[in-house]
């Protein structure tokens, strides 16, 4: 199947939308300890990052605003919801933070947003060792 066979729609709580750009990071979560009269350091890995995706989205058309009114509603409620991102496929996330709405009169019909996420995650306590 073709990359692009293999997008998805976006949405957010089941509000659709459209992506122009996606990205996320990746890697571990590490803290470096240096100590007095030492040369080298001890790095201690404390796991993966939290998974935190950002979405350059657009809605469009002539309902634009009616569209823009919905997302604006579905991100707004507390909680985590479920995002369908376009390239990972159905996640449990958080709104992480603010989200920008923006228009322009040059382009009309479209209502552009700068969405952030951070995984919902699960509530389980530090376990030793």
């Amino acid at each position: 199947m073709t990359w692009k066979g293999r997008l998805q729609d976006a949405s957010f709580r089941g509000v659709p939308f459209k992506v122009e750009e996606e990205s996320a990071g990746t890697g571990r979560r590490v803290e470096t300890h240096e100590y007095p009269n030492r040369d080298k350091p001890y790095t201690e890995d404390l796991g993966k990052i939290t998974f935190r995706p950002s979405i350059t989205a657009y809605v469009v058309g002539d309902d634009c605003f009616d569209q823009r009114d919905r997302l604006i509603e579905a991100l707004n409620k507390p909680g985590p919801g479920t995002l369908v991102h376009p390239t990972y496929g159905e996640l449990k996330v958080c709104v992480d933070g603010e989200v920008r709405v923006s228009t322009s009169k040059s382009e009309g019909r479209i209502v552009r947003f700068d969405l952030k996420f951070v995984e919902a995650g699960e509530l389980s306590y530090p376990t030793s060792g």
